[in-house]
């Protein structure tokens, strides 16, 4: 099937390569104005390296900032202390990371999803690759690109308005910052603890390297190149039931929905759905930055970055499905006389892409008066080609798989077969489809700012005004393609016992068997030799899209500082036009339909900055943001996926409002010498929050009448956020050596949501969506001579993740997770230093559960533990 795809995506192979050969060089011979330097003594030097050096950087970058913001900087080997950039955002207060399959991918800020806060690379815009939304999956940003992680929590009238929780702003390493040429590189080897069960059993391994130097008459040019490669390969297993994932019985033993009132109050398990993932992911990156500063008063800067992410998953699925009314029912137990068995594998490749080039310039023209502006262009595609394959036994034949039910464990319910061979003999499974389908997107987007401001420095009284303006303009585009091919069982057979394959070894959850399931292989290759025998019905494009999106602002704001105090104040307009393109069905024909919207938004804020000492400092801000709704809910289509054999159907909502959030916030720092103490409050007020409703229906998506998940977007009637947060930073160098090495960073968040659902059983009053009512992080590092080590924990707190429509017992919620890390580090020579690392020390999963009292399974999954061993140098 050849699919049409609306990606331009970008071939940097060779700009890749090229920047891995010429790295070495920008670390060469300094200019010629370094070589006539006098040389200073080479031994007495004493030098803070390591994760002390970046915890000092962290805190004067905090203290240096006139708005309540929190940064993670790189060490002297120009790493970060994690990884993943997604990972490292952990470490800041009111930060939480939403995970998927095991690694941290999604900032939440104070309780906002990263699709309402603005992800920014050295302050240009990130396209995003999420299917539908205005995500910015960090994990895509290779760490080694980064010099610190900015995280804003009070924007000011120059910051987008879009950025309700704040703004995340990744900043790239410059020549100037250094002070002479540099050159970092690194490389580790990787053990997962789960890998090679299934199919692949390739090594995981990490490569980067980042260059730099200044040159020039004057050294007044700097340039910078760095470069990515990363492989991982490992395994999940999971156990899920279905959604709605419990339901109760009549006293005559028919199904009903959990809660109901003819219901019996024992809840059981609606299906068991045991997975196998096998994901092989590549990462790869470039980026290049190339400055001007020919003086003080003018700056300009070129720069560039490509990040590349390929995820290969296989991902396997066995299902066993209760047919019919249930019978000898106990409040743990119970049997049904017949059932369905279900073996499925998916295919999913997901490819994502994400470019930015970015020119800025900064010209202090006349005294007091400095202009800067910027052109940025970013463009991201999504690519997510799947090819899957289905078997089910035949419902006539329901008595053969019939089976008993214990609920003793709600976490882990588990299906007992009566006849097990029935259940694993694959000439029992008929084929129920292949499917070949395409999901892709790509998104462009363009903007400028200039900005022009006054600094009026008269002792100590300072004046600063500033105003600017931008202009963006989006262009979203997604597709969806689907073909289902079919064999006619009487003229055709074609069993699971063509194409079968042996499962995983080892119990899932040491209770659940996965076995047999579908060869991938051997499925491919039976499909291609007997592709003319199978029918084929395309579905058409209810699910296109193209979105295009026109946001022009502009603002003013002012600050006077007097003595201890600086207040600061202004407004932000921002006027936003929406087209939309997409497809729809009437009476069974395909018709186009343009959806036209707009709106309008003032934003004031005000801010106060007191220094009531040189190492105390308290600031207060009240704001005002919105949140835009995603590209794929604006435009009003309906697409249909598939979690595994489940068939999900999203539809949009073009009436959806923008969400308008008033904030307020209060922090008091201290500064101790090497530490830091923050404590800060903050409260908000937002109306027109989004969350996505999710119902059951009955439907025909292609492969006959089926429960289906319905999933539609709507505007909720109010949601208050309030919280607080507490962050200690402290280099222990007052303590007698060797204590002196010792350092700690942490910080907790409590926060407490409310939120109003419109639902059709009602009002529901819950938390906000993704909102962990406490997080906690804490690192104890100890640094002396050459060598460092590193324990830390992290814990995310429960939070609600899905609301049922029509069920309310059936909302879904994450259960609290705790994980554990440590490294360890020893530089064996000035240049060189190996490391080894250890991710989820405590082999900590993800729990989602359901039910009355939060206590039943939704969905269970393991990552196992991670080890990395590897070598750095910096020059």
């Amino acid at each position: 099937m050849t699919l049409p795809n609306p990606s331009r995506r970008p071939r940097p192979d060779v700009l890749m390569s090229a920047s891995i050969l010429v790295l070495a060089a920008f670390a060469g011979p300094a200019s010629a104005a370094d070589a006539d330097a006098p040389e200073g003594p080479a031994v007495e030097e004493v030098v803070v390296t390591g994760q002390r050096e970046a915890q000092r950087a962290a805190i004067a970058v905090k203290r240096d900032e006139f708005v309540v913001s929190d940064v993670v900087s790189a060490d002297d080997i120009g790493k970060l202390p994690d990884h993943n950039t997604a990972a490292a955002l952990r470490r800041i207060p009111g930060v939480s990371i939403m995970e998927d399959q095991g690694e941290p991918r999604f900032p939440t800020i104070r309780g906002l999803r990263s699709t309402y806060n603005r992800t920014t690379v050295d302050g240009a815009i990130v396209g995003s690759v999420d299917e539908s939304g205005r995500t910015v999956p960090l994990d895509i940003v290779p760490s080694v690109m980064a010099g610190r992680l900015e995280v804003i929590k009070t924007v000011t009238p120059e910051n987008d308005g879009n950025a309700i929780g704040g703004v995340v702003n990744v900043t790239t390493r410059s020549a100037f910052d250094a002070g002479r040429p540099f050159l970092n590189a690194m490389a580790s080897y990787g053990h997962y603890e789960r890998h090679g069960d299934v199919r692949n059993d390739k090594p995981a391994f990490r490569l980067a390297a980042a260059a730099g130097r200044t040159f020039g008459a004057e050294d007044e040019w700097g340039v910078v190149l760095g470069a990515s490669f990363e492989q991982l390969d490992y395994d999940i297993p999971q156990v899920e039931s279905q959604d709605p994932s419990v339901r109760e019985y009549t006293a005559a033993g028919a199904p009903v929905s959990s809660g109901a009132p003819t219901g019996n109050g024992i809840q059981v398990p609606a299906f068991q759905r045991l997975f196998w993932y096998n994901n092989t992911k590549q990462r790869k990156g470039v980026n290049g930055k190339v400055e001007y500063r020919p003086t003080d008063d003018f700056r300009a800067e070129i720069s560039g970055l490509y990040a590349k992410m390929e995820d290969d998953e296989e991902r396997i699925e066995n299902r066993i499905e209760p047919l019919g009314n249930v019978a000898n029912q106990t409040p743990t137990s119970g049997a049904f006389a017949r059932g369905r068995g279900v073996i499925q594998l998916n295919q999913p490749i997901t490819t994502r892409e994400v470019d930015i080039g970015r020119a800025s310039f900064t010209w202090a023209f006349a005294p007091a008066w400095t202009a800067d502006g910027d052109l940025i262009v970013s463009e991201a595609a999504l690519d997510v080609p799947n090819h899957s394959v289905e078997f089910r036994t035949v419902d006539a034949q329901g008595a053969n798989y019939a089976f008993n039910y214990d609920t003793t464990n709600p976490l882990f319910p588990v299906f007992r077969p009566i006849n097990d061979t029935a259940f694993r003999t694959p000439a029992n499974y008929n084929l129920q489809q292949h499917r070949d389908a395409l999901t892709a997107t790509n998104e462009q987007s363009y903007q400028g700012r200039f900005n022009l401001a006054f600094d009026q420095d008269q002792g100590d009284n300072n004046l600063k005004a500033k105003v600017g303006g931008v202009a963006r303009s989006t262009l979203r585009k997604f597709i969806s393609r689907q073909t289902n091919y079919t064999v006619n069982q009487a003229t055709f057979p074609y069993t699971l016992a063509a194409v079968a394959g042996q499962g995983p070894r080892e119990l899932i959850a040491d209770r659940y068997l996965l076995n047999p399931r579908i060869d991938a292989d051997l499925a491919r290759e039976f499909f291609n030799t007997n592709r003319a025998r199978f029918n084929t019905t395309v579905a058409a494009p209810t699910g296109d899209y193209k979105v295009k999106e026109d946001v022009l602002a502009g603002y003013a704001q002012a600050s006077y500082e007097f003595g201890p105090f600086t207040v600061l104040g202004g407004v932000r307009y921002e006027h936003t036009d929406i087209r939309a393109n997409v497809n729809r069905v009437a009476g069974g024909v395909l018709t186009p339909v343009t959806n036209d919207g707009g709106y309008s938004n003032w934003m004031p804020s005000a801010h106060l900055q007191w220094k009531l000492r040189d190492d105390l400092i308290v600031r207060a801000a009240w704001t005002n943001t919105i949140g835009r709704p995603d590209f794929g809910q604006l435009a009003g289509a309906e697409n249909v996926t598939f979690d595994g054999a489940q068939a999900i159907l999203s539809r949009g909502n073009p009436d959806l409002k923008p969400r308008e959030s008033e904030g307020f916030d209060l922090s008091v720092e201290f500064y101790p010498p090497d530490g830091l103490i923050s404590l800060a409050v903050f409260h908000k007020d937002i109306k027109n929050e989004i969350f996505t409703l999710t119902s059951t229906e009955l439907l025909n998506v292609g492969r006959g009448v089926e429960s289906v998940q319905v999933r539609t977007a709507r505007n909720v009637e109010s949601v208050k956020l309030k919280g607080l947060e507490f962050g200690v930073q402290q280099a222990f160098t007052f303590l007698p050596a060797p204590f002196d090495g010792f350092g700690f960073n942490g910080n907790v968040t409590l926060v407490d949501s409310d939120a109003t659902y419109i639902t059709s059983a009602g009002r529901r009053k819950r938390g906000l969506f993704q909102q962990p009512e406490i997080t906690t992080n804490e690192s104890v590092y100890y640094q002396r001579g050459p060598f460092e080590a590193r324990v830390s924990h992290n814990y995310i707190g429960g939070f609600l993740e899905t609301i049922v429509d029509a069920v309310p017992n059936s909302d879904q919620y994450w259960k609290g997770r705790h994980s554990f890390d440590a490294s360890v580090s020893w530089r064996v020579r000035e240049n060189f230093t190996i490391f080894a690392e250890g991710q989820n020390l405590s082999n900590t999963g993800r729990q989602e559960v359901t039910g009355p009292n939060q206590r039943n399974l939704q969905e269970w999954a393991n990552y196992g533990r991670t080890y990395w061993i590897g070598l750095a140098a910096s020059f």
